[in-house]
Parts: structure tokens; sequence; C-alpha cells
């Protein structure tokens, strides 16, 4: 019985091992130039070597990164929100001014042409830090998560963007158009932020997205 409950054990730990590397965007690949779109000034490799996608705002203004890690097209199924089940993103915050230092989830929905909330979107749910209750040390690679709690065998701390802000109707049957990791446009010089892995979890299917470069 105690042989079978490792083997067991193992099976479980090989399978949390594989949701952990199981997908890549490379910085300098196409696939990887579409994630960061509209991000100003475009990430880099990090001076240390570690790995991830380095965002460094060095000068004043609306700097900011959107990393959009899934997009409706190209798939065979329309994903609602009531889908949704769990977002994460590993970071390291090297530099923290404020709350505005720590990245954000977005996660916006197909524009319908009746009451979109925004020019591109039908409803905008965003989930952010509570500094309220959180700790954020310099450095310190963390793993942030909405929604629920995700399953994955790091070594990180775990911090909830329990902050809940929503922008438009929020309807459960609404189609998921993007979801995407994000920094302040405010945020003060210098943020830097050094984004490693991030995923979803959209009913059975779980994803986990390593950022090379």
């Amino acid at each position: 019985m105690s042989s079978h409950l490792v083997n067991h054990d193992k099976i479980k730990n090989m399978y949390v091992d594989n949701l952990q590397h199981d997908d890549k965007v490379k910085l300098t690949s196409s696939g990887g130039i579409s994630v960061y779109a509209d991000t100003s000034p475009i990430p880099t490799a990090d001076d240390d070597d570690r790995k991830g996608w380095l965002f460094n705002k060095t000068s004043a203004g609306s700097g900011k990164f959107n990393y959009y890690i899934y997009g409706n097209t190209g798939s065979s199924h329309q994903f609602t929100l009531a889908d949704l089940k769990s977002i994460h993103l590993s970071v390291s915050i090297d530099s923290y001014i404020n709350n505005k230092s720590v990245p954000f989830i977005n996660v916006y929905t197909k524009p319908t042409g009746s009451g979109d909330a925004g020019a591109f979107y039908h409803s905008r749910q965003a989930y952010s830090i509570n500094m309220s209750n959180q700790k954020i040390v310099a450095g310190e690679h963390i793993t942030l998560w909405a929604l629920k709690e995700p399953e994955l065998n790091e070594n990180k701390r775990m911090i909830e963007l329990e902050t809940y802000t929503l922008n438009g109707d929020g309807l459960s049957t609404e189609e998921i158009l993007y979801i995407a990791f994000g920094s302040d446009s405010a945020s003060s010089v210098p943020t830097k932020i050094l984004t490693i892995n991030g995923g979803y979890e959209l009913g059975e299917i779980k994803r986990n997205i390593e950022f090379v470069v």
C-alpha cells in the first residue's frame, strides 16, 4: 500500500511539473512581439541573466507594459467569463514605490456593438493588489493570482490580486477577447518588473507560459 501511494505521488508531481513548462513565448519571435504589442518601452533581457522579460520604465510619462497571453482567435471554441477559473503571473518587482509598482491582470470581452464599455471591448475585469494586507520585497520572485489560487509546483510566495474592478456588464455569458498582464501607466520611475511566467485555467484547459529571451 505504501509503495502504491509513493508512485501515485510521483505521478501527481510529474503532472504538476509538466504544467510549469507546457508553453513558451520568445521575446524576439513574431509571437513574442504580438504578446507585448503596445508595450513601451519594450521588454528586454535581464541585466543579471535571470529568466524572464524585464520591463524598465526609465523616463517619466505613460510608459507601461501589456502582455496578451490569451486571444480569442485561432481556437475552435469561444470561451466565456463563466469558463475562466484562474489566472496567474510570476514576477519580480525590482523597484517598489507604491501600489502602482505592482502589475495587474485585465480580462477583456468581445465587443457586441451595443453597450460596449470600451473602444475595442465590451467589458473589462481588472484584478489588482490590495496593499493594506500584503507585503512586497524588491527582487523577490512571487506569484500573483486572481479568482482561484493555481496549483503550481513553484517555491514562490503566492499573493492574491483581490481588488476587483469592473468596467461594463461583466456577464458570465460574454466571450473572452483577451487576457493580459499589465503595469500602470501612472507608475513612477523607475518601475522595474521582471515577468517570468504566467497562465490561466479556462474550463479544462490549463496553461503556463514561460517568458524566454
